[in-house]
């Protein structure tokens, strides 16, 4: 399901040509021209700015995803760790508003 950025969805039925859950091969088959794919911007943006790959529906966007970040215990987390998992929310957080 996508949403544009006024929430409109759309679901799109497909048969994909190429199935994998390693990301790194679902990229390299975009960029020789397999088909498209669904991925993070960030492991794109050098083939976008080389022209090597374009993006195809720039105002939709896919289902925002979670991610978990683990550490042992919240008590006698150090301040350095806090400080990390604060810089990691806010820049996927801004990965968003891209």
């Amino acid at each position: 399901m996508w949403h544009d950025r006024q929430q409109n969805e759309v679901v799109v039925d497909f048969l994909p040509r190429y199935v994998t859950n390693d990301m790194m091969a679902l990229k390299q088959a975009a960029v020789k021209g397999v088909g498209m794919v669904q991925l993070p911007a960030l492991m794109l943006d050098e083939h976008f700015a080389k022209n090597e790959l374009v993006r195809l529906l720039p105002d939709w966007l896919p289902r925002a995803e979670v991610i978990h970040l683990v550490f042992p215990s919240r008590r006698g987390l150090l301040p350095s760790v806090r400080a990390l998992i604060d810089f990691l929310g806010a820049r996927y957080q801004a990965m968003d508003e891209v």
